[in-house]
């Protein structure tokens, strides 16, 4: 880990929000709805922390056909019908943003999604006040995940230099973006997505460049904040 740690960038579904289920679900459902069939674990395999100019791109690639423009709002309609009472906070992020606030250890979001998809689950989850200003999207880049350009955008605009800077990611796409930033990346395999896959998805992403992978966020404070986790107990 860099020292020291001033900034960690957060993937936003699978690491914050225990989402990516919910996501890929409607997104199998909706690609196959357009003639490019695609199951629960292909779209988990294929698309996890990808944006959705690359799920555009397959509906293409596998119709033959460009995508209907109308792909992203129709997918986050069903996402959102679905958010409003399944969306759940990841156990434990409440208190790991608490305790890296009072370290004064700046936080933010940097994900695949749209920012009006990031604003949407921010809402339902009651953290739009935490992550205001603060929450960064793909689309404000040339390039998604696994470029690097959306990490060095985050930290640009927060302020801080990629060696100050850690990311944690569920992804492998996200875990070669930040290598590609140049940043130290921790994985995270907490989300229900991950039910049955945790040892293989260890291996792809220490494979892709994290340095470790955690299965709670009280063990990613014990990497980010030892004093505090020590004190708590959590090491």
């Amino acid at each position: 880990m860099p020292e020291p740690i001033r900034l960690v960038i957060f993937d936003f579904d699978g690491v914050i929000a225990d989402s990516e289920a919910i996501a890929l679900e409607e997104l199998a459902a909706e690609m196959t709805e357009r003639g490019a069939a695609v199951s629960y674990e292909e779209a988990r395999a294929l698309f996890l922390g990808v944006s959705t100019a690359r799920h555009m791109e397959y509906i293409a690639e596998r119709t033959g056909a460009p995508c209907v423009p109308d792909f992203p709002d129709v997918w986050h309609a069903r996402l959102y019908r679905r958010y409003r009472s399944e969306l759940a906070a990841m156990d434990g992020i409440a208190g790991l943003l608490d305790d890296l606030e009072r370290q004064g250890i700046a936080c933010c979001i940097a994900s695949g999604g749209s920012p009006q998809r990031i604003a949407f689950a921010l809402d339902c989850l009651g953290l739009t006040d935490r992550f205001a200003g603060a929450a960064f999207s793909a689309e404000a880049v040339p390039r998604g995940k696994p470029a690097p350009d959306l990490f060095l955008h985050a930290a640009a605009e927060m302020g801080y230099a990629p060696g100050e800077s850690v990311v944690v990611e569920d992804a492998v796409a996200g875990a070669q973006a930040a290598g590609a930033a140049g940043m130290a990346c921790i994985g995270f395999l907490g989300g229900s997505h991950l039910e049955g896959h945790r040892d293989a998805q260890r291996r792809l992403l220490c494979e892709a460049g994290a340095r470790t992978a955690v299965e709670s966020h009280e063990a990613l404070g014990s990497l980010l904040l030892p004093a505090t986790a020590c004190a708590r107990g959590t090491a």
